[in-house]
């Protein structure tokens, strides 16, 4: 358990960098912004203890809006992902598929459970995010929010094909 600790918090910061650094410097049609940040919260075993799946998301939130310059919009929308992460992974993910404490990856759920429930997840956090961001709910908010989280969740799947080539 100590060691699936040390292994999420030593990525905290690389997965924060490559947000900050790379991809908030990439605009697809000046709306489409992907965050891969989200992988991290969203493929921690289903049975972590909710305080750490609490504190883990304030923190990857608080970091991303350190360096953004934004005004703890990130953290919201992570601690919100992360509150209701395990009602949709109950809802999305086959029962008996993962043990106690497997990471929820591409691999252990399959394609199209690993999709639904990702997707979920990335659609609430975007909500959330653009929602706090412009304080209204237009079109062109409801289009960000779903070019944004077409895009994120084609990025996580190739990171998540790429993990898995690794080992």
């Amino acid at each position: 358990m100590s060691k699936l600790y040390f292994k999420y918090l030593s990525l905290l910061p690389v997965y924060a960098l490559i947000q900050v650094l790379v991809l908030n410097q990439i605009l697809f049609s000046a709306y489409i912004n992907p965050f891969l940040y989200l992988l991290l919260i969203i493929c921690l075993p289903h049975k972590t203890p909710k305080w750490f799946l609490l504190i883990y998301a304030f923190l990857l939130g608080f970091f991303i809006d350190l360096f953004s310059s934004t005004l703890g919009f990130h953290s919201t929308a992570s601690v919100l992902i992360a509150f209701i992460k395990p009602i949709i992974s109950k809802i999305t993910i086959p029962h008996n598929i993962l043990g106690e404490m497997d990471e929820i990856c591409l691999q252990k759920v399959g394609v199209k459970a690993y999709i639904t429930y990702s997707l979920f997840l990335i659609i609430i956090h975007h909500s959330c995010l653009f929602t706090l961001e412009h304080l209204s709910f237009n079109f062109i908010i409801f289009s960000k929010i779903i070019g944004s989280s077409i895009v994120t969740l084609i990025i996580i799947l190739i990171t998540q094909l790429f993990i898995s080539k690794k080992k």
